[in-house]
């Protein structure tokens, strides 16, 4: 079984210090919604991310979108061996059902995640597809995943050949993708057994999740 968990993901509604900039007011005013209940997005609200913090990376559901398709969509959801987590950058942990079917149009996955953001599940009642769980620090997501074997793949970790690597991997493993366009992990990564690289170059959410699913796929099923 793999575990794939997104972590500090750049997904978030908008923070209060923004609520009365232009963009924000303009989006919200199109949208019959207020600021609080929209998410924050680099593509709408390039200009109100200048007055944030880390503002160059942040605002990017985009890429939580990407990796959910990948790998809902994937043979091995398919096949019932993929367990798929988020853990955003203000410490939220969102459980996945594998059998929930992301809206491959974006703005209908906005509104999904705006819905799950504010409530805390979707659907808001009966058995949730998408559960948030609050006051989770990467840590504290490892602890409730239990996983025999856990490895975060950075551009700073030991070069690996992904194929090869996992080829020797037994039980539950977990491997943690960054969430983020650009930079490093904003959690601290002691709590992983292994820092692993595919590449010397930057890559994507989307291609790292990619390479991770096919590889695993081929080296541990065949």
């Amino acid at each position: 079984m793999l575990n794939l968990l997104l972590a500090d993901a750049e997904i978030e509604l908008i923070p209060r210090e923004l609520f009365h900039h232009p963009s924000v007011k303009a989006n919200a005013k199109r949208r019959g919604k207020p600021p609080a209940e929209i998410l924050l997005d680099s593509t709408i609200h390039h200009s109100a991310l200048r007055k944030l913090t880390e503002g160059e990376r942040r605002g990017r559901p985009d890429l939580v979108h990407f990796y959910l398709l990948l790998a809902l969509e994937s043979i091995m959801n398919k096949r019932g061996l993929l367990k798929t987590y988020i853990h955003t950058r203000n410490d939220e942990f969102i459980t996945v059902n594998p059998s929930t079917r992301i809206p491959k149009n974006y703005n209908r996955f906005v509104g999904l995640m705006e819905s799950l953001l504010l409530r805390g599940s979707v659907p808001p009642d009966g058995d949730p597809l998408l559960q948030l769980h609050r006051g989770y620090d990467l840590k504290k997501c490892l602890e409730e995943l239990h996983a025999s074997k856990v490895m975060a793949l950075s551009e700073e970790g030991t070069r690996v050949c992904l194929d090869e690597h996992f080829s020797g991997t037994s039980g539950d493993a977990l491997c943690i993708i960054g969430g983020f366009p650009k930079g490093d992990f904003k959690s601290d990564l002691y709590v992983v057994d292994e820092i692993i690289s595919i590449s010397e170059e930057h890559l994507t959410v989307w291609t790292v999740t990619s390479e991770v699913l096919v590889n695993y796929e081929n080296s541990v099923l065949g």
